[in-house]
Formats: structure tokens, C-alpha cells, sequence
């Protein structure tokens, strides 16, 4: 019964974050950037912080999380149209 528990508490928590990465992702430029870059700490920090409740469900649950956090964070940092840098100052 307990498992089960978990299970049902889990599915909307995947649900929020899929919420979460498809609305990131839709944005457009520094918007975009801005909003990968949180909720891709936000999802590593979360997936850091499941791996230690010592339960397979959570532990994959995390290790999911930690992967999708990378990703976001690897989105956010993709240059605008290719041709604007972020670390350079515009001229």
C-alpha cells in the first residue's frame, strides 16, 4: 500500500514538470534562457535532494530529474539565433 502511495503521489509531481520543461522551452530568446536556466537548477536541485530519501522510486525519480536539469541548463546556455554571444557585450 505504501508503494502505491508513492506511486500516486509521484505521477502529478511528473506531470508538474513536464508542465514546467514544455513551457521553458516554448519561450523565445533571453526569455527563454532565463527560464531554462532556473528551472534547470531547480530540477537538479530537487533530483540531488531525492537521492537521499534511500528509496528506488525516489532515487530514479531523481536521477531522471538530475538529466533533465543538466539538459535545461545546456538549453539555456545555446546562443540566441546563433549569431549574439551572452559573455560578449553587443557592439
Amino acid at each position: 500500500m505504501q508503494q502505491y502511495l508513492i506511486y500516486v503521489l509521484l505521477l502529478p509531481f511528473w506531470v508538474l514538470c513536464v508542465q514546467f520543461t514544455c513551457r521553458a522551452i516554448s519561450m523565445k530568446g533571453v526569455e527563454k534562457q532565463n527560464e531554462c536556466k532556473v528551472v534547470g537548477i531547480a530540477f537538479t536541485t530537487i533530483g540531488i535532494v531525492s537521492l537521499a530519501s534511500r528509496d528506488v522510486l525516489f532515487a530514479v525519480s531523481g536521477l531522471v530529474l538530475i538529466m533533465l536539469g543538466l539538459r535545461m541548463m545546456a538549453i539555456s546556455l545555446d546562443r540566441i539565433d546563433k549569431k549574439t554571444f551572452i559573455d560578449l557585450p553587443p557592439q
